[in-house]
């Protein structure tokens, strides 16, 4: 059974450890907005993951969940707005969606952090034939393990309005199980090492610059 803290500020544990060591946890926010964090350990350095979340138009390649993704603005190498369309697959509860986001990458001591919210553009409004979801603000931590310098600690804090007309609990359902498919996924990447397929470009040099505001607020909330 799953261990749940009652109460609407408070920590509830919604899974146990699974074979890979995924753990998921949700939180009410205010506003009734409950945000799901996943914690796990991946084979691999901060620096080999971040190589591969960076190249955010190759990730459909190995995670079947999205269509495409494609990069509509370049800010600088740690900065980037990008429109996302999910895949429609069988056994997805919340339908197909599209997304457009502000994403952000920066270091501290040996953390990455990649950082995403929701923006809009005039140029680019919602699609015909989407529901535009919103992300955000949406975090992902990654650092070494004290002990072992080739594996990471992986964090990831899901913050995401999914728009439309579904009931709660079919979303509350849907966004933990999507955080697992996903690190399932990013395993399997992870294991086939930096084929050529996946190295043609090389994202920059991570930055030493502080947390960028969009994952402030999610890496200070209290989980404890």
């Amino acid at each position: 059974k799953c261990s749940v803290i009652s109460g609407p500020n408070e920590v509830e544990r919604l899974s146990q450890e699974n074979e890979n060591g995924d753990v998921i946890y949700s939180k009410v926010l205010s506003g009734d907005r409950k945000v799901f964090r996943l914690e796990t350990v991946l084979d691999a350095t901060p620096e080999e993951i971040h190589h591969i979340l960076w190249k955010v138009e190759e990730m459909h390649q190995w995670n079947p969940s999205i269509k495409n993704i494609k990069v509509l603005k370049q800010a600088g190498p740690e900065t980037m707005v990008t429109h996302e369309v999910s895949a429609e697959t069988a056994g997805n509860l919340i339908g197909q969606r599209d997304f457009l986001s502000v994403r952000h990458f920066s270091r501290q001591e040996s953390c990455i952090y990649l950082g995403g919210a929701a923006t809009h553009l005039e140029t680019f409004p919602p699609q015909k034939g989407f529901v535009r979801a919103e992300d955000g603000p949406t975090c992902i931590i990654i650092e070494p393990l004290a002990d072992d310098t080739g594996r990471s600690h992986f964090t990831w804090l899901l913050n995401m309005d999914v728009k439309g007309w579904l009931p709660k609990s079919i979303v509350n359902q849907a966004l933990p199980r999507a955080q697992v498919d996903f690190t399932r996924c990013l395993r399997r990447r992870l294991a086939e090492g930096p084929t050529q397929r996946h190295t043609n470009h090389h994202p920059p040099t991570v930055s030493r610059a502080g947390q960028t505001p969009h994952t402030h607020s999610l890496t200070h909330t209290h989980w404890s």
